[in-house]
Formats: structure tokens, sequence, C-alpha cells
């Protein structure tokens, strides 16, 4: 608790008025050549790129493990120096690099950065598809230039050794849609679906963008989520008062107000109200000839019912006898009519 608290004490802007300290240029003169050969990395994928993790495996995959030294700058971004010039130039001519199957974009320090520093990212795409007769330089460059920014094109038409693919590196925002087919047609009037492929893709999302997985999409609709919930709400209102109905309770259904009135019918009792029947009122009722009549048939219709009943039971045990009867019959057949004399008790 008192962490907290005094965590909560230094995050207030208190001090604001205290004069301005002035920091000499001796004090950082030497950061500038120090930082000159680094370059800064972004994990496109935080939330599955430890940054731990990233400065330790990205210099172990270049094999310069005791060359180079990571180290973190914030949530978003990781540093990793050089020590020689040489050693740079080698990782920037192999980018770009992955981690955890995700990009990690990264380029050169700079003093004073752009607004677009690290928010980009080159890749190497494959344009598969370009019928024979129109493979030439100017014809990859008119594809190309529909992906995005063309960096270098890896075709020559007199040295190159093969044309099933042509390779074509183009500058892409980290943000940005990738395209994987270009229907184009030429001046000629034939027709042509390319199909582009890209070196290193491992993971992408459904969307066609790099920086995040479905699981954690940024270009959800708000109130899309928000109708879902209300739905989902209203849904388990509704199943919660079917299961309270289905439940045989007292309170799980309605009782009425007055109780329905008793008829008796020839009889010279009149039915009575609710009223009456409810406000504990000890009433005496005389029973008139005919509702006699009514209890004595109820004794003979019970006396019927006595007697059918014993009948039954008469004939079930008389079925039972012969069952047995014959049983004992097929089992003289079986031993050739004669039988064993029983035991004697």
């Amino acid at each position: 608790m008192v962490d907290v608290l005094w965590d909560e004490i230094q995050n207030l802007e208190l001090g604001q008025d205290y004069p301005t300290l002035f920091i000499p240029n001796e004090a950082y003169v030497m950061v500038e050549d120090r930082n000159r050969l680094s370059l800064i990395a972004r994990p496109l994928l935080p939330r599955v790129q430890n940054f731990n993790a990233v400065i330790n495996a990205l210099p172990r995959a270049w094999g310069l493990t005791a060359h180079v030294h990571g180290r973190i700058l914030d949530a978003t971004y990781v540093q990793l120096l050089f020590q020689t010039e040489i050693y740079l130039l080698s990782v920037q001519r192999r980018e770009v690099w992955l981690f955890n199957n995700w990009f990690v974009a990264s380029q050169r320090w700079e003093a004073a950065p752009s607004l677009n520093f690290v928010t980009t990212i080159d890749l190497w795409v494959q344009m598969r598809g370009i019928p024979i007769l129109y493979v030439f330089e100017k014809t990859e460059l008119e594809i190309a230039q529909e992906l995005g920014e063309i960096i270098s094109l890896d075709f020559h038409d007199a040295t190159s050794t093969q044309i099933a693919y042509i390779r074509v590196r183009v500058r892409f925002g980290i943000t940005d849609r990738l395209r994987f087919f270009q229907r184009i047609t030429f001046e000629s009037g034939e027709t042509a679906l390319i199909r582009f492929q890209y070196e290193r893709l491992r993971r992408i999302c459904s969307c066609f963008r790099f920086t995040h997985n479905l699981n954690y999409y940024p270009y959800r609709q708000r109130f899309q989520s928000i109708d879902r919930e209300r739905a989902v709400f209203r849904d388990s209102v509704l199943r919660s008062s079917f299961n309270s109905q289905s439940q045989m309770t007292d309170s799980s259904l309605q009782v009425p107000l007055h109780p329905p009135p008793r008829i008796f019918p020839d009889s010279n009792i009149s039915p009575s109200s609710g009223d009456a029947i409810t406000s504990g009122i000890m009433r005496v009722l005389e029973v008139g000839e005919s509702s006699r009549g009514v209890q004595d048939g109820e004794s003979h219709n019970n006396m019927n019912l006595g007697e059918s009943s014993k009948r039954k039971n008469l004939v079930i045990l008389q079925r039972d006898k012969e069952s047995r009867q014959h049983k004992q019959q097929e089992t003289e057949q079986r031993m050739g009519g004669i039988l064993k004399p029983p035991k004697k008790r």
C-alpha cells in the first residue's frame, strides 16, 4: 500500500515552477557517435513478441552475439548497437527479420527522426504469372508500382537465369493491406492474373495486415461489439426467465387473486364467493337429501371398485396356476412321462 501511494505522489505534477536545469554539451557529445551504429527495431505484434526475448534472439540469428548489444527503449521500440559499420550494413542487406513468426521492422538510428520513423517495412515480393511474351523490366516495374514504393528489382533481361517469377523489393507501410492477386490487361487485348508471393511471410490477419491477428483486431467497429453485448445480455435474461418458469415452484406459477367457487351437482348448497371463502370465517352448512344421495352413490361406487379389483386378482391367480400346469406337462414329456418323486420334507 505504501509503494502504491508513493508512486501516485511521484506521478503528481509537482515542482513545475522550479528553475530549469541546464545540461552542458560535454555531457552528451558522445551519445550521437555511439548511437550512429545502431538499429531501432519495432516488433509489430508486441502481445506475442517479448522485447527481452527479441534483443537476445536477433543477434543470435545474425551470428553476431558478441558484436551486438540490445536494449529496450520503451513499450514500442528496442535498440541494437553494433560495434562496426560492416556488421550493421550486413544486417540491413539481409532484412526483413522475424521473431515468433511475426515481422520486426527496423531502421537505422537518426539524430532527428521524421514523423514516419520505423513505420515502413521492405519486403521481397515474387510476381508470378506474367506471360513470357511480356517479361521485361518496364513491365515488371509497371506491375510492382501498384503494390508500393519500389526499392529494387532483381531482374535483368540479359543476365537473369530464371523467369518463373520476378523478385522485386517493395516498401510497405506497417498498416497497409497486402495484395495477393492483380488482374492486368495488355494493350494487345490479352489478360493475365498476376499472383504475389511475399517472402518470409509467416502470419497475417484475415484483413491481410501483418501488425495484428484476429484475436487483437484493432479495426473492429465499436458499435458492433456493443450490439453483440446487448444481444448476449437479452439472451441471458430470456434464458434465466425460461429456466425459472420451467421449475414447478409456488413462485413460478401465478396465484389467482380469489379461488374459484366450488359447485356441487344436485346439491342445495349455493356456491360461495371467493371473499367468503378466503375471509377466514367459519361457516356451518346444512346438507340436504340430495347431498346425502350423492354420498350414498359414492359409497356404492367404492364397493363396485373393490369387487372389480378382487375379480382381477382371481383371474391373475388362475392364469398363474394354468401356466405352472403347462410347464409341468412339458417337463413330463421330456422325461419320458416319469417324474422323480418329490423329496421328503
